[in-house]
């Protein structure tokens, strides 16, 4: 009797030790099928996470106007009145990041049409739009001059200010100053006759000059930052052609205008 007894809590014991390690695989197995689950749910996140920002990628550069493609010019509407005009904009941003490109670069137009050039940039970042149609006409933002070594140079900004100079042997020193023809809207033709014009110039282009400028570009309201500066600049192209720009500031900043 005793002997069966033992030998049913044998049973009974093998039976326990089946039913736990059963429950214990289950568990297990729930735990992997879990876990599983998690990952593949962080997949899925990850996934959508990527496919959002690429969306928003794709959404930044449809705004932003012909980067690289060719924009055909129409008629600007402005109050009751057509003007006969297609607006570029030269950079743009804030005081976080600043894009130094042309909006859009590439513009296609017919004669007799204009394009303005404005600065939208939220702080007071400048640009030129600058046609150098004669390589030997290519300037740059900063440049030396030669002065007599007696010349007197008073600031009249604030009192911590004096002029880079550099003296030289005979008598004369080299100043380096800001270039006049890059801060000022300048023509100069063909017989290098040099046209200033005042800020806000509106120029018609013959396709015959060596060098066209718009001077400093500064956004509308930011010109006290640098006294002088325009806010646009308007070109009629009165002959057909393909014309190249850049900004001498920004020499990669560069842009096309196709006359047809």
């Amino acid at each position: 009797m005793f002997y069966i007894l033992m030998k049913l809590d044998c049973n009974d014991v093998r039976t326990s030790k089946h039913i736990i390690k059963k429950d214990t695989m289950h568990i297990l197995s729930m735990s992997v099928r879990h876990s599983r689950k998690m990952a593949d749910i962080a997949c899925i996140l990850v996934i959508v996470a990527i496919i959002t920002q690429i969306s928003f990628i794709h959404a930044v550069e449809a705004a932003t106007i012909g980067r690289n493609s060719t924009v055909l010019a129409k008629n600007v509407i402005s109050g009751n009145k057509i003007e006969n005009a297609f607006k570029v904009q030269a950079g743009r941003g804030d005081s976080t990041v600043v894009e130094h490109q042309f909006f859009p670069k590439k513009v296609e137009i017919k004669v007799g049409q204009s394009v303005t050039w404005y600065n939208p940039t939220l702080v007071p970042e400048p640009h030129t739009v600058t046609f150098i149609l004669d390589n030997k006409s290519t300037t740059g933002v900063i440049v030396p001059f030669s002065v007599p070594n007696s010349t007197k140079f008073i600031p009249l900004v604030q009192d911590n200010s004096q002029p880079m100079l550099a003296s030289t042997k005979n008598g004369m020193s080299i100043v380096t100053g800001l270039n006049g023809r890059v801060f000022n809207p300048v023509a100069i033709d063909t017989k290098d006759n040099v046209k200033f014009m005042k800020a806000n110039a509106h120029y018609n282009m013959t396709g015959s000059e060596k060098y066209v400028n718009s001077g400093w570009l500064l956004p509308k309201g930011q010109e006290q930052s640098f006294p002088g500066s325009a806010n646009i600049f308007t070109v009629t192209f009165e002959k057909a052609g393909t014309y190249n720009y850049v900004c001498i500031i920004h020499p990669w900043m560069r842009g096309t205008i196709t006359v047809k």
